[in-house]
């Protein structure tokens, strides 16, 4: 019976994106308390900054990055990338001065050279039992774009789950080609997480 349990586990986790595996266990965690799944980040070696703490230098302009890439891959609205990249510059200091509410909580993670955006929320009005928790890392690992016209590959989903909904985007980077667009060269992933747990889950 071990050996049967040992098989499937190592099948199921081969069946996973590889960064899946390697995103943090609390971004697709069946966990619904927001003090539960901020202590699993710190257990695995990530920095939350209090709320109001002024962020690293390089924490902006790899959390800027991640959101310029992010959008610019869904919907411009007519910018460029330098000017979607200075507006997020301009924009992710007030990310860690957001106020928490019983509702909607953020908070921006650093380890080494990756930096995170973590957002848990219950954000379907009447629904407050279901919970949404989304993960925007910008990291190291995974395997950088190439021939890219802007620097930055298509991107890639991979749904995890359908109910409870667990779903994974990445976006290979070209460090190299976005060099005049940002002072981040260590970047060469953007990975969007996103779970959302029904009232059962997590219990």
């Amino acid at each position: 019976m071990k050996r049967s349990i040992g098989i499937l586990f190592v099948a199921t986790l081969l069946a996973i994106p590889v960064h899946a595996q390697t995103t943090p266990e609390a971004c697709l965690a069946d966990e619904r308390d927001f003090d539960a799944l901020l202590a699993s980040f710190e257990s695995e070696g990530w920095t939350a900054l209090e709320p109001g703490a002024p962020l690293p230098e390089d924490a902006v302009e790899r959390i800027a990055l991640a959101r310029t890439i992010f959008y610019a891959s869904t919907d411009r609205g007519g910018e460029t990338l330098p000017q979607i990249m200075s507006l997020q510059r301009r924009t992710v200091p007030g990310l860690a001065r957001r106020v928490d509410t019983d509702l909607a909580k953020q908070r921006v993670l650093t380890r080494g050279d990756e930096s995170m955006t973590f957002n848990w929320g219950m954000p379907q009005q009447g629904r407050l039992d279901i919970v949404e928790v989304i993960c925007r890392i910008a990291t190291p690992e995974g395997t950088p774009a190439s021939g890219t016209d802007e620097g930055f590959g298509p991107s890639t989903f991979e749904t995890l789950a359908e109910d409870p909904l667990r779903r994974v985007m990445v976006i290979g980077l070209e460090p190299e080609v976005l060099s005049d667009l940002t002072t981040d060269t260590t970047t060469v992933s953007i990975v969007e997480t996103v779970s959302v747990m029904n009232p059962d889950e997590g219990r």
